[in-house]
């Protein structure tokens, strides 16, 4: 690859322009090494490719992160707002959202 693919531990940073040449290279990185690749637009990151198996990951991170919360939130102490509550006090119970 040319000088604009930047490796930085295992993680690469290209502009999308650069990376519309390489995507397949990209691609095979993600999968096979687990490489990521931030996507930039005029030096602003913007996107990543990620392996699915790396996605996947995350997913099961972040689906963990609620269940703890929502672990904790029910075994709180504090008193509940109904649903129905929380839409009344942000003018939403009319359903028009």
């Amino acid at each position: 690859m040319d000088d604009t693919f930047c490796t930085i531990w295992g993680m690469s940073e290209m502009p999308i322009s650069a990376a519309r040449d390489h995507l397949g290279e990209i691609v095979s990185r993600a999968e096979h090494a687990h490489e990521r690749t931030v996507l930039t637009r005029h030096g602003k990151a913007v996107a990543a490719v990620i392996s699915l198996e790396d996605l996947q990951e995350l997913e099961a991170a972040e689906d963990e992160a609620d269940l703890t919360a929502a672990r904790e939130a029910l075994a709180s102490a504090e008193p509940r707002v109904s649903h129905r509550e929380v839409l009344t006090e942000f003018g939403l119970a009319d359903g028009s959202w």
